[in-house]
């Protein structure tokens, strides 16, 4: 039987409401899980329920981050938050990984992991950073694409063939201070932005700032790195 991989709800703030994409319940079934789309309810009853069913819990993309859960510089560069979503997800973050569940971030979620166990933001790249590297979403229906370097020994270094790997870029704020307990494990090749992560210690957690789930059936590092996690999700079913 599939691991159940819990996956966060995206947020419509225009309809109120919550959605998901498609294509990261495909990643998910894809690398051998079995995605289940969590609802946006931070009662403690709900999060709890979660944490008991779920196997493993995938953080997915979206809106900046309150500037009010971390040490910010300069709000005024932070976009609209989802405040809906801020109060399920580090809850529920911080119940899964006090029950030594798998976890899994995707872009916002590698932001959402390390402002939750400790770290810090960069709240506009373009403003604070002045990269010549475009990590933002510019042209429609084209992705922003870049080159990312791995780093040492980690899971992400074990799925892929090469030290260089070329990603897909939707964000414009990005992992400042890193937490304690995590280690960088990718940083652009250009500019030296943290683009993936891994926590020290035997629970699995590791999160992207890409969307492998837009790209994973070309290039199959990616399906192999959420493999991993799906396989660490088995070990608890």
């Amino acid at each position: 039987m599939r691991p159940l991989i819990g996956v966060t709800s995206l947020w419509d703030d225009v309809k109120s409401c919550g959605w998901m994409w498609q294509n990261y319940l495909e990643l998910i079934w894809d690398a051998g899980g079995m995605p289940m789309v969590l609802p946006l309810n931070v009662s403690p009853e709900a999060i709890h329920e979660a944490v008991v069913r779920c196997d493993g819990f995938l953080f997915t993309g979206g809106q900046d981050i309150a500037p009010s859960y971390f040490d910010s510089r300069c709000p005024q560069y932070c976009q609209k938050p989802a405040l809906v979503r801020d109060a399920v997800e580090f809850a529920l973050f911080d119940a899964a990984r006090n029950a030594h569940k798998p976890i899994f971030g995707i872009c916002r979620g590698m932001q959402l992991i390390n402002v939750a166990m400790g770290g810090t933001l960069i709240e506009d790249i373009p403003n604070q950073v002045g990269s010549r590297t475009e990590h933002r979403y510019v042209t429609p229906g084209t992705p922003t694409m870049h080159e990312v370097d791995v780093l040492g020994e980690s899971y992400l270094f074990k799925a892929c063939a090469e030290q260089v790997i070329t990603v897909n870029s939707f964000h414009h704020q990005a992992v400042d201070r890193i937490a304690p307990t995590l280690n960088v494990i990718a940083r652009c090749s250009t500019d030296q932005i943290v683009e993936a992560v891994q926590a020290n210690g035997d629970d699995f957690l590791v999160a992207v700032q890409w969307h492998p789930e837009r790209i994973y059936q070309g290039r199959p590092e990616n399906l192999r790195l959420v493999e991993f996690f799906i396989e660490a999700a088995q070990k608890r079913s």
